[in-house]
């Protein structure tokens, strides 16, 4: 019987109004835009010491997360290479 007991008192159970309804969602207008997204240069950028624009070809193979990688592609091929090797179709 306890069983059917605690069943009971969990489907009677009503969630508090603060946790079904979120709060407004929409920014009043008086607030200032929100800065702009800045993301991290991809690791050939950062490794070769320029501007990572967002229509970076190098990017996409080398995530700012594992620098190594575009390391050791660099050793082997050389910088301007690769990128010629990514651009030809």
């Amino acid at each position: 019987m306890e069983y059917s007991e605690q069943t009971t008192a969990i489907a009677t159970a009503e969630p508090s109004p603060s946790a079904v309804s979120p709060t407004s969602s929409s920014s009043p207008p008086s607030s200032p835009p929100s800065p702009p997204v800045i993301l991290s240069p991809c690791a050939a950028c950062k490794i070769l010491r320029r501007r990572c624009v967002e229509k970076c070809v190098l990017a996409p193979y080398f995530p700012p997360t594992e620098p190594l990688k575009f390391t050791i592609a660099h050793r082997v091929f050389g910088a301007s290479n690769i990128i010629k090797l990514l651009q030809d179709p």
